[in-house]
């Protein structure tokens, strides 16, 4: 896991809503004790959280659009792909990820507006 010092709040502004929600959902996850995660359980907790926030930016996230934020998350250093032994149906590797950095950050990081509930 990179250090707190590795990844300060700044990094989360070069990083779009969408791949922001995607890491809010990881670091849900992390939080209970759920990673490393693949993509489709991973697109249902952020569509979850989704419909507790006034976002229109994002709209409604496709397993391809998960897929895609967590290869450019994994490329800053936020998330990390972790080899399981699962399949899918057809026989073909799953990747799954866990969280890279701390939990907190994620929280402290990401866009307001994410956070902030509708309810």
């Amino acid at each position: 896991m990179a250090t707190d010092t590795d990844t300060d709040t700044d990094a989360f502004d070069e990083i779009s809503l969408t791949n922001q929600v995607v890491l809010l959902g990881v670091a849900e996850l992390d939080r209970r004790g759920e990673t490393p995660v693949q993509t489709h359980d991973l697109r249902r907790v952020c569509e979850t959280q989704l419909e507790g926030v006034d976002v229109g930016v994002v709209g409604t996230l496709t397993e391809a659009d998960v897929m895609r934020s967590l290869y450019r998350l994994e490329d800053e250093g936020f998330v990390e792909e972790i080899d399981t032994e699962r399949t899918s149906p057809t026989g073909k590797g799953r990747p799954a990820y866990a969280l890279d950095i701390a939990p907190e950050l994620v929280t402290e990081g990401v866009a307001d507006e994410l956070l902030e509930s509708t309810d």
